[in-house]
């Protein structure tokens, strides 16, 4: 995917400070990209505070069942390994908590992820299914290209009712175009996640899973507790704390997503096969 710099770039610097790979340049008018590093964390799109970093999608290049794996990704995993024990969580859970922190360069995931005991389960099932994928935020849909299937209604509120957020009121319409079986992620806003909780507490909504991972000093950790405390809980992925954004979030679910397709390929093997 990589990203791209457009010309409303103001030369800030923030996007080449946090790029955890170097792949943003410093150049003339605006930072370069060089394509050969960047791993698709996204980070500097969280940062960029004009907005001027965008996804760079290549439609001509054929998705595979199995993605190649990038040997800046083989690395920097194979680093994780030796900064963060991830051992004690199982199957699947560890392949989630692992994109979290690869996504984010924060350890801190390893120690604060919760993730329910069907969580992955179910998600990956609703993945495998073509299940709609409903995002709080449009940074968290451009961090799933592969994931056709993901949508945002921010669009859907050009103005918040009173006393209401336009995150928490996307959710609202979200809920209404897709009540039964869409997986749910959050990665920016508290109000979206428990707008969410609202509408399943009322039967409104009926999630296969929930991303939970909003960020920020207002609401984010209480938010996620009270996703946790629900009767969500089974089938939440999420963490404590302010800790959270898109990246992680889209972080999550690309782990997911890629579970899909590897149970994918190994359901649709004839018997036997080992290749």
């Amino acid at each position: 995917m990589t990203v791209t710099v457009a010309a409303t770039c103001t030369a800030c610097g923030a996007c080449l400070a946090t790029c955890p790979e170097r792949a943003l340049v410093a150049a003339p008018r605006r930072p370069a990209v060089v394509d050969s590093l960047c791993t698709d964390c996204l980070a500097c799109l969280e940062v960029c505070p004009v907005d001027a970093i965008v996804p760079s999608f290549h439609p001509i290049e054929p998705i595979h069942p199995i993605e190649p794996i990038h040997p800046i990704e083989t690395a920097s995993y194979r680093i994780l390994a030796e900064r963060v024990d991830l051992s004690a969580w199982p199957a699947g859970a560890r392949d989630v908590v692992a994109r979290m922190i690869h996504a984010t360069a924060d350890e801190s995931f390893a120690a604060t992820a919760r993730i329910g005991e069907q969580a992955v389960a179910a998600a990956v099932a609703a993945l495998a299914a073509g299940a709609p994928v409903v995002c709080d935020a449009r940074m968290v849909v451009a961090g799933i290209p592969s994931v056709t299937a993901a949508v945002c209604f921010l669009d859907r509120v050009p103005e918040p009712p009173p006393g209401d957020t336009r995150s928490a009121a996307a959710i609202r319409i979200a809920a209404e175009h897709h009540p039964d079986g869409a997986l749910w992620v959050v990665g920016n806003a508290p109000t979206a996640l428990l707008a969410l909780l609202d509408l399943h507490a009322s039967g409104s909504v009926r999630p296969a899973a929930v991303v939970g991972l909003p960020v920020g000093y207002v609401g984010a950790a209480e938010s996620k507790a009270a996703l946790w405390a629900g009767a969500l809980q089974p089938l939440a992925i999420t963490n404590t704390g302010r800790r959270g954004g898109s990246p992680a979030a889209a972080g999550a679910v690309n782990a997911l997503a890629r579970l899909a397709r590897d149970a994918g390929v190994r359901l649709d093997r004839p018997h036997g096969d080992s290749t």
